[in-house]
């Protein structure tokens, strides 16, 4: 999950975090109805951030970027534009081949090394290139005559 990675530094931390929101979220998810099954592993995530920061005083080092938490203003055409190219994103995501759309979205949208997406997806390293530079090609494509207009 790329909005943990972005916040703890250390990898092999960020991803035990990452599975034990997933195991939480399952546990959660098969004890009772789930509505919102992304917002509940943010959630999960977030919490389980905190609970390990506070209880690991080893952690020396809070990474903090004044300008990230800065309220930039923004106009509403530019949200409209960003949420049009999100969504046109999304679209041609979805017309991808399963496996090519796997290894982007781990690859690209989650953060995952190329090599992690391949023991992942039980694939050589060369495949999930491809899948990679095929997805970002199509992707390209289909953007681009959305935007084109044709």
């Amino acid at each position: 999950m790329f909005f943990i990675k972005s916040r703890i530094p250390n990898k092999d931390y960020a991803q035990d975090i990452v599975q034990e929101s997933y195991m939480k979220a399952i546990a959660l998810q098969n004890s009772q109805e789930i509505l919102n099954k992304r917002a509940l592993l943010y959630k999960i995530a977030k919490n389980l951030m905190i609970d390990k920061a506070r209880k690991n005083f080893n952690l020396q080092e809070v990474l903090y970027e004044e300008n990230a938490y800065i309220a930039k203003t923004v106009e509403p055409e530019e949200v409209l534009l960003e949420q049009d190219r999100q969504k046109t994103l999304m679209r041609a995501l979805q017309t991808l081949p399963q496996k090519r759309k796997e290894a982007f979205v781990l690859h690209v949208l989650e953060g995952y090394s190329r090599d992690e997406v391949s023991q992942m997806m039980g694939i050589s390293i060369e495949a999930v290139e491809k899948h990679l530079s095929r997805a970002s090609i199509e992707l390209k494509e289909k953007i681009k005559r959305k935007e084109g207009g044709f």
